[in-house]
């Protein structure tokens, strides 16, 4: 019965993912119709600290000569200033660790303009390497160049500014002295939410997470480095996009990081260094210069996308990588950290999405194989699982079953009736199906359940999927809610954990 549940639900997800694709490959075909915004890292272009003697060669004048052509290619192209602008003076930064100075020439912001950059970030930790007069010169420099920036507290948090007919908004973040704080994520959601009011696209940069080959990947955790919080660039993200960001690019580790579509929205966690001419150590994946170029259309949406792989050559800036590093690693790091993320990216570069129905339909066809098979019922929950995480980001809407949106009996009921198990269409139904489980022993694949919003009423009201459970007590679970589908830890939420009542486990391991 299970199989041929399975073989009845798979023949619906192939007509409905032949749709979707076909409605995919047609809103793809009208290019003209979509907005280009490209993304680099972070950009020195050569600091005249301590001396002139430490600029690169003909004054900097062809650090950005290999690129510029693909900068140039799009309606918005971004990048992050890891530095001030300031010709000399200012008041250096004192650092108990081992400090870096960065000081452009105010004539370097020519070759940005040349280069083709729009709009800039100067939330980072080298922004006030020399104080208060570097910060104030900086905004000067940009202001007067015509170029579009954001990112120091209460000076310039914001940027709003009209292109070809449509009206984008800006903001940066970074954990660092004078920035607007990756930390306070209410005050960016309200910031976010404030721009998109007023603005049709909304691009949102941050500055986060630790340093270094060795933190190449996303955590989902507080990141901390050299004792300072970096911020947890995870939940930064998704909660921006769920204010009402449409693109994040995020910068600081150095190196590249992984890719992710969350509610049709498209974030980098790292773009890596871009062009950092000086004392940057640019060596094997620090040397990574990926060049990120997304496609929306006009309420923000992703549709496509193309990663140009660039390696950094020490005092030429970046030069054209045939062998497309950048874009393999950010490809490896994405199916590492996001392996059920609506991306799909190819060896060259390319980025595309995979529609919900398609992947449902090959999950399908996959439980299907392995139900053949005799599976476990242990690899049958962890199959569980990853079918449910592939719905991240889907979102909310109350009696809704799927798979476009959700309420919570309706993902539940939704994921096990896909492995077999009836288990009811509501809450109340549900939470009379298997058996009871205390919460101490809750394990991966049990169903969790919680009393409604009204705290008076001890009727249930919410369930979701329990994910992990370590030794600590520590129960993660993946639900819908008016987030849209999401991952909550019981013990972070006083929300979820004052309503707990029970938990119920429907399938046995054997």
């Amino acid at each position: 019965m299970k199989n041929f549940n399975l073989i009845i639900k798979a023949c619906f997800a192939i007509s409905l993912s032949f749709f979707s694709i076909y409605g995919f490959s047609q809103e793809i075909q009208n290019t003209e119709t979509l907005i280009s915004v490209i993304g680099t890292g972070d950009i020195m272009l050569g600091s005249n600290y301590p001396t002139d003697a430490s600029l690169p060669v003909h004054d900097g004048r062809e650090l950005l000569s290999n690129a510029k052509d693909i900068l140039r290619d799009a309606d918005i192209t971004f990048g992050n200033l890891e530095g001030c602008f300031l010709d000399k003076g200012g008041n250096i930064k004192k650092c108990q660790n081992k400090c870096y100075f960065f000081r452009m020439p105010d004539r370097y912001v020519n070759y940005l303009i040349d280069a083709g950059y729009d709009l800039i970030s100067i939330a980072n930790n080298h922004m006030s390497d020399f104080g208060a007069p570097g910060r104030e010169n900086t905004v000067k420099v940009l202001r007067e160049a015509g170029l579009n920036y954001a990112g120091l507290e209460n000076v310039c948090e914001t940027s709003i500014f009209e292109i070809d007919g449509i009206k984008y908004g800006f903001c940066g973040f970074a954990p660092n002295t004078g920035t607007v704080k990756i930390t306070n994520i209410e005050n960016a959601k309200k910031t976010v939410t404030y721009l998109k009011s007023e603005c049709d696209i909304v691009i949102v940069s941050f500055h986060g997470g630790a340093e270094g080959k060795e933190n190449n990947r996303v955590t989902r955790k507080t990141e901390i480095y050299l004792s300072q919080n970096r911020g947890n660039v995870y939940e930064f993200a998704h909660a921006v996009i769920d204010a009402g960001a449409d693109i994040v690019f995020g910068h600081g580790p150095h190196v590249v990081r992984a890719a992710e579509l969350y509610k049709d929205r498209f974030i980098i966690y790292s773009m890596g260094n871009f062009c950092t001419s000086g004392t940057f150590n640019i060596s094997g994946i620090n040397g990574y210069a990926p060049i990120v170029k997304v496609f929306v259309d006009k309420s923000g949406k992703f549709v496509k996308g193309q990663i140009f792989s660039f390696l950094q050559k020490d005092k030429t800036g970046p030069v054209f990588d045939q062998n497309n590093n950048a874009a393999k690693e950010i490809k490896r790091l994405t199916e590492l950290d996001f392996p059920q993320t609506d991306l799909v990216i190819s060896d060259e570069g390319i980025i595309e999405r995979k529609s919900k129905t398609t992947a449902l339909f090959d999950n399908l066809e996959n439980q299907q194989d392995s139900l053949q098979t005799n599976m476990s019922d242990s690899a049958v929950i962890q199959n569980i699982i990853e079918f449910s995480k592939q719905f991240l980001g889907v979102p909310y809407r109350w009696g809704a079953k799927g798979v476009k949106s959700f309420d919570c009996s309706g993902f539940t009921s939704f994921v096990f009736d896909n492995f077999g198990y009836k288990i009811g269409a509501n809450c109340v139904a549900q939470i009379q199906q298997g058996m009871r489980v205390i919460l101490e022993e809750l394990k991966i694949g049990d169903l969790i359940f919680f009393k409604g919003r009204n705290d008076k009423s001890n009727k249930v009201g919410h369930v979701g999927i329990v994910i992990s459970n370590d030794e600590n007590g520590n129960v993660q679970f993946i639900h819908a809610c008016r987030r849209g589908v999401t991952i909550d830890e019981l013990n972070k939420s006083l929300y979820y954990k004052r309503r707990y009542i029970t938990g119920l486990r429907i399938v046995n391991e054997s």
